[in-house]
This record gives structure tokens, C-alpha cells and sequence, in this order.
């Protein structure tokens, strides 16, 4: 009798483990199949938030050096680049993170100031300080988007190290900028 118990015993537990494991293999298979349908479309909103920031760039850079340009409009333009990057973002901020989306909406603030700048050596320190953030939100949206990641793995894996003059002089800059 002891024996028939331990072996229904042994037969109970089997079950529910098995059940138990069963039901945390399934769910971990739905979580890594949404985790990837999340990740591409996170990719796809990174990558398209990307490209209207650069491109937006390009207008910011225009109405910094524009001389022709009165304030009013260089506002307008700068205000309109802000416009559409946060109307993009608020679109799209169930995929993008909070802290991203505040330094991409004020990257480019105070772009439309710097020719208001009383002399040249402010101009070019305001321009600098736009540059500047223009290029640290483009390399957040990367580190946001994983991208950055997926580029030091490959580069791991295919054990590339590309080296020129060009290359080395850039890797310069890059460190002096920090």
C-alpha cells in the first residue's frame, strides 16, 4: 500500500510539473515573439524619428546662418522643426522613452537666437552648442533604438577593425568631443 502511494504520489507531481513547465515554456515563447514584433516596430519608429531629426537639422542649420532671414522667420523655422518632431513623437510614444523624447524636443531650442548673438564669437558658441546637442540626441536615439548594440555585435563577429587616415583623424575629433 505504501509503495501504490508513493508511486501516485510520483504520478501527481509528475503532472504538475510537467503542467507548470509547459505553461512557463509557452509563455515564454509568446513574450520573445511579442518582444520582437515590439523591437521592429520600436526600430522603424527610431529610425523614422532619426531621419526627420536630421533632416530637421538641415533647416535648424539655415536659420542659423541665413543672414538674409529676419527673426520672425527663423523662428517660424526652427518652431516648425520642434512642431513636427513633437507632433511625430506624440504619434508614436507608446514606442519611444520619455527622457528620449524631452532631448530630441529641446535639441534645437534656442537655434533661432543665434544670430541675434551681439558679436562672432558668440554666433559660432551658440552654433557650437546646437551642434553639439544635435549630435548627442542623434547618438541617444541610436543607443534607444539598439542599434548601437547590434553594431558592436556585428563588428565583434566579423572581427572588422577599419583603420585609414581619415578614420584615425575622426576617432580624434570623436574622443576630443567626448
Amino acid at each position: 500500500m505504501e509503495s501504490a502511494l508513493i508511486g501516485l504520489a510520483g504520478v501527481v507531481i509528475g503532472v504538475l510539473l510537467s503542467v507548470l513547465l509547459g505553461e512557463y515554456f509557452h509563455r515564454n515563447k509568446r513574450i520573445e515573439v511579442y518582444s520582437q514584433k515590439v523591437f521592429d516596430k520600436r526600430l522603424s519608429v527610431h529610425e523614422e524619428l532619426y531621419t526627420i531629426f536630421v533632416e530637421g537639422g538641415e533647416i535648424v542649420s539655415e536659420a542659423m546662418t541665413n543672414t538674409n532671414l529676419n527673426e520672425t522667420e527663423r523662428k517660424s523655422l526652427v518652431s516648425s522643426v520642434i512642431h513636427s518632431l513633437c507632433t511625430f513623437m506624440d504619434k508614436n510614444a507608446f514606442y519611444l522613452n520619455e527622457d528620449v523624447m524631452v532631448q530630441v524636443a529641446t535639441a534645437y531650442v534656442g537655434a533661432e537666437d543665434v544670430l541675434n548673438c551681439d558679436d562672432d564669437l558668440n554666433i559660432a558658441t551658440a552654433k557650437e552648442k546646437v551642434y553639439k546637442s544635435s549630435r548627442a540626441t542623434k547618438e541617444i536615439i541610436l543607443q534607444e533604438s539598439g542599434v548601437t548594440e547590434v553594431f558592436k555585435h556585428f563588428s565583434r563577429v566579423s572581427k572588422s577593425k577599419p583603420d585609414s587616415a581619415v578614420i584615425r583623424y575622426f576617432r580624434s575629433i570623436k574622443k576630443l568631443r567626448g
